[in-house]
C-alpha cells in the first residue's frame, strides 16, 4: 500500500508541476509564413507601378492621325507636278491643251491661295520679263513688247511686268539721246575737219566717217594719249549709239588691240565686240547685224 501510494503523490506533484509552468505556444511550435506569400506581397506591391504604365493596343495606333491626302488634294498636287514639268519643258503658254500656265491656274482655281501654284505662275512672267528684256538689248523691241504681252496674260498684276516695260523705256530713250549726241558730235568733228589747215590734216587727221567706215591716221601712235582719245571719239560715240560690232583693219596687232581697249573701255553699258583683221587700212568699220 505504501508503494502505491507514494507513486500516486509522485503523480500528483508532476501534473501540479506542469500546470504551474505552461509552455507557450508560440515557444513550443514556430509558425513560418509561406514561401509564396514574399511573393505575392513583392507582385502587390509592383502592381500599382505596372499599372501606371499604358498598354498600346492595335485600336489605340490606328487613332493616331496620319496625313493623308483627300482625292481633291491629290488632283491639285498633280496639276502642279504636271505644271512643274511643263514648265521645265518651255512649254509656258502653248500647246493650249497642255502648258505650265494652264495647269497652275486650273490648281489655284481648285484651292485659292496655293503656295506652290502661285510661285509657279510667277515663275512664268519671270521668265517671259527676262526674255523681254534681252530682246530689248539686241534692239529687238517689237519682240520684247511680245514677251511683255505674254507675261500680262498670265498675271497682268504683276509688279515685275511694269517694272520691266519701264526699264526697256528708260533704255530706248538713253540710246535716242546717245545717237543724239552722237550725231551732233560727228557734225562738230566735220566742222574742225573743214576749218583745219592742210599741213594739219594731214599730220592729225580726224577718224572720218563714210558709211559706218571710219578711217584713223597712220601715225595715230605717235601722238600723246589725250590726242588718241579725240581722234577715237567718234567711233566710240557711234559704237555706244548703235552697239554695233567693229571690224578693226591694222597691220600692228598690239596697236589693233589698244585701239579695241580704249573703245571698249569708254562704252560702258554693253561689252564691245570686234574682229582684229592685220591689214594696213588703218580704219576701224562699224558691222551692222
Amino acid at each position: 500500500m505504501s508503494k502505491k501510494l507514494i507513486s500516486l503523490l509522485f503523480s500528483v506533484v508532476f501534473l501540479a508541476a506542469c500546470q504551474s509552468h505552461p509552455v507557450s505556444q508560440d515557444q513550443a511550435e514556430p509558425v513560418f509564413a509561406p514561401e509564396t506569400s514574399t511573393a505575392e506581397a513583392a507582385s502587390t506591391s509592383a502592381e500599382p507601378e505596372s499599372a501606371s504604365i499604358p498598354e498600346v493596343t492595335a485600336d489605340d495606333s490606328e487613332s493616331v492621325p496620319q496625313n493623308v491626302l483627300t482625292p481633291a488634294q491629290q488632283l491639285t498636287q498633280s496639276l502642279i507636278k504636271k505644271g512643274r514639268q511643263a514648265m521645265l519643258a518651255d512649254r509656258l503658254l502653248t500647246p493650249a491643251e497642255d502648258n505650265a500656265n494652264l495647269y497652275f491656274q486650273a490648281a489655284l482655281g481648285r484651292d485659292p491661295g496655293n503656295f506652290e501654284a502661285t510661285q509657279g505662275i510667277a515663275q512664268i512672267v519671270e521668265i517671259y520679263t527676262d526674255w523681254a528684256w534681252q530682246k530689248a538689248q539686241a534692239r529687238q523691241y517689237r519682240q520684247a513688247e511680245k514677251y511683255l504681252d505674254s507675261a500680262r496674260s498670265v498675271n497682268a498684276q504683276d509688279p515685275l511686268i511694269v517694272e520691266m516695260n519701264s526699264r526697256i523705256q528708260d533704255l530706248k530713250l538713253k540710246r535716242q539721246q546717245q545717237a543724239e549726241q552722237a550725231k551732233q558730235n560727228r557734225a562738230k568733228a566735220q566742222q574742225n575737219t573743214g576749218n583745219g589747215s592742210s599741213s594739219e590734216s594731214q599730220t592729225e587727221p580726224s577718224a572720218a566717217q563714210q558709211d559706218g567706215v571710219f578711217t584713223l591716221p597712220k601715225d595715230l601712235f605717235t601722238l600723246s594719249e589725250e590726242e588718241i582719245v579725240v581722234k577715237i571719239q567718234p567711233i566710240i560715240n557711234a559704237v555706244a549709239a548703235t552697239q554695233s560690232r567693229l571690224e578693226i583693219n591694222w597691220p600692228n596687232d598690239k596697236q589693233a588691240r589698244l585701239i579695241y581697249q580704249i573703245i571698249n573701255s569708254r562704252v560702258t553699258d554693253f561689252r564691245v565686240r570686234a574682229m582684229i583683221f592685220h591689214r594696213a587700212r588703218y580704219n576701224v568699220v562699224l558691222q551692222q547685224d
